[in-house]
């Protein structure tokens, strides 16, 4: 099945695209539709609009064909893409509050983007934060036609093991949805939540939101192998239609636009190119130019296309077509104060899968059976929580700005695996050791950064500021945070099982300094000591060509289309006008359904 698809997509890029000396009115390859970014959401716009067969679609991707990437056809090995040629290798500006790190952003640089590379966790997060939008100009975009867009996706798989309701899921959608099996430590980790007060949910995907503690579920099919985007929007008979062209290893230089009798620019096409200093290509959109290139990606090439704060693009030498002040702005992203390691007793958590006898074993059984821990995901619980707890608040802590969406939505997310992860699984851990990790996430920071353009170059990196920690409520937030995440280890029957037989004699703020901390008497300078040092992304970020009703507040309007500017939309989690309080895949795929839905409504 592999090579019969990848035959359908393109490498050559001749067969595609039209040499710029050569793009003359009818000589230019031209389609009615082209989708810049074949991430996440470009998959599925693809394969909606290509449903149509009487309009033409291509879809270009920087990266590589999803095809033949065995650590993303295994759940548990996605760290193994991170800083791979899978990866964009982004990196931050200096971060202030943390000692002047740049800190590794990691996003998908493959056919199907992040979702081919991500912790296959599919969470729809608060059904708050989408009427959230919708209170903040999104109108349309509310949680009842999320739900609905969630539920068209999807295909859920029930599992014996799952507590998971399939009343609650689709059932024919593309997308592949499961629950997965937990690790002892796991199912360790659920009770010490449920002692420290956290409510044990059957699943997080419903209407009663995210509050409390539960298995994720995950995006796996019956193979027991990764459903990306790709995989699922992308498969053999929709890459076979004659009306959908697919490329890979294309980068977008720049849009073009003309300009309608009233001076408005119209996108009407792009040139590309395979790298820096290479031929260029072009090609011509006849309908539309959909940017799909994610939070990072699409601002920028909007930048470097002229549409952005006409003062920053002029500082570039980038020529101002429409100035749009929002593009690039508002970056939000989920901020981690570090992975919290707790050194455990032998015998309970999954770190015998770092001796090569157990991965070879490991990747045997899941390759002839589709079992075992290979299977499943390292970050199978998750905890959802309210920094403003009863149950769980420090009595001291400092004031903190509630930024969730609502009540019933969460400020604090506890990302969890049954062993030790260190530096994101790219580092293994010296022999003989055992640990959980608990990394405990700022879902709603006040903080708030920008894309900016490096220069004018597309080749060159954007300057990335997420702007960490800016506000007092954020620092507080994230001392709660962690506090929060040490109250829980320290609840049975996790506390009981906690090795605590060396401790150091002097503080060594070292990635297992944790499991040796009373959250109650613990100093906020020795906390923030270790933050500056382990704090880091928790990736998704969004919003930096946010969606609104205003040109004075957002980029894009309530259908996605740029502010003053015709035939040029934006699909992806740059579109989201906040955060939303989890794993956003779910959520870029729900955006992408619905902008098919409005783009197609649009043309009929």
């Amino acid at each position: 099945m592999g090579s019969a698809s990848s035959r359908y997509i393109l490498t050559e890029v001749p067969k595609y695209a039209t040499p710029v000396a050569e793009a003359r009115g009818d000589s230019c390859k031209t389609y009615d539709y082209v989708i810049v970014g074949g991430g996440t959401a470009g998959c599925v716009l693809a394969s909606r609009l290509s449903e149509d067969p009487k309009v033409t679609v291509l879809l270009l991707e920087a990266g590589k064909s999803h095809k033949g990437i065995l650590p993303s056809r295994i759940p548990l090995s996605f760290t193994k893409l991170l800083n791979s040629e899978f990866d964009w290798k982004f990196s931050t500006t200096p971060q202030k509050k943390l000692d002047g790190r740049r800190i590794a952003w990691a996003r998908g640089r493959v056919l199907g983007g992040s979702s081919t590379i991500n912790a296959v966790i599919y969470h729809r997060c608060a059904p708050e934060d989408y009427d959230a939008w919708e209170k903040q100009g999104a109108t349309g975009w509310g949680y009842e036609t999320m739900k609905r867009l969630f539920l068209k996706a999807e295909k859920y798989l029930p599992e014996a093991h799952s507590t998971v309701g399939p009343s609650h899921h689709g059932d024919s959608g593309p997308w592949k949805v499961r629950g997965v099996p937990l690790a002892p430590a796991s199912e360790m980790i659920v009770q010490a939540c449920e002692n420290a007060g956290v409510r044990r949910l059957p699943d997080f995907n419903t209407d009663e939101g995210t509050l409390g503690v539960s298995a994720f579920t995950a995006f796996i099919d019956e193979k027991s192998e990764r459903s990306s985007a790709a995989t699922a929007y992308l498969h053999p008979g929709v890459l076979q239609r004659p009306n959908l062209t697919v490329a890979v290893s294309i980068t977008t230089e720049r849009i073009l636009f003309t300009f309608d009798a009233d001076g408005t620019p119209r996108a009407t096409g792009m040139v590309v190119s395979t790298a820096d200093g290479a031929p260029k290509y072009q090609v011509r959109a006849a309908k539309e130019v959909i940017v799909c290139a994610g939070a990072i990606g699409s601002p920028q090439l909007l930048l470097a296309s002229g549409i952005g704060p006409a003062a920053h693009l002029a500082e570039k030498d980038v020529i101002p077509l429409r100035d749009v002040p929002m593009v690039g702005e508002n970056l939000l992203a989920h901020f981690s104060p570090g992975a919290m390691l707790f050194r455990m007793k032998p015998g309970t958590t999954w770190d015998y899968l770092y001796s090569p006898t157990s991965t070879v074993v490991g990747l045997l059984r899941w390759l002839v059976f589709g079992t075992g821990p290979l299977s499943t995901i390292g970050g199978q619980v998750g905890v959802f929580v309210r920094s403003d707890d009863p149950r769980l608040r420090s009595p001291s802590r400092g004031p903190i700005a509630d930024r969730s969406s609502g009540p019933k939505a969460p400020d604090i997310e506890l990302a969890t695996a049954p062993m030790t992860v260190i530096a994101r699984g790219t580092v293994k851990p010296p022999p003989g050791t055992h640990g959980i990790t608990m990394g405990p996430i700022l879902l709603k920071p006040q903080s708030k950064g920008r894309i900016r353009l490096q220069s004018a170059n597309i080749w060159d990196p954007p300057l990335i500021d997420p702007n960490y920690l800016a506000t007092e409520s954020d620092m507080n937030l994230a001392l709660e945070c962690m506090r929060i995440t040490m109250r829980i280890a320290r609840s049975e029957p996790i506390a009981s099982k906690l090795d605590l037989s060396n401790p150091p004699t002097k503080p060594v703020f070292d990635e297992f300094w944790p499991t040796y901390q009373d959250p109650d008497t613990v100093s906020d300078e020795d906390l923030k000591t270790w933050l500056r040092k382990w704090g880091t992304t928790a990736w998704h970020p969004t919003s930096t060509v946010k969606m609104g009703a205003s040109p004075a507040t957002s980029a894009v309007d309530t259908e996605l289309r740029v502010h003053g500017v015709h035939g040029l939309r934006v699909v992806d989690a740059s579109v989201f006008p906040d955060q939303v309080s989890g794993h956003p895949c779910a959520a870029v795929i729900a955006v992408a359904e619905r902008a098919a839905e409005l783009i197609s409504m649009s043309t009929s």
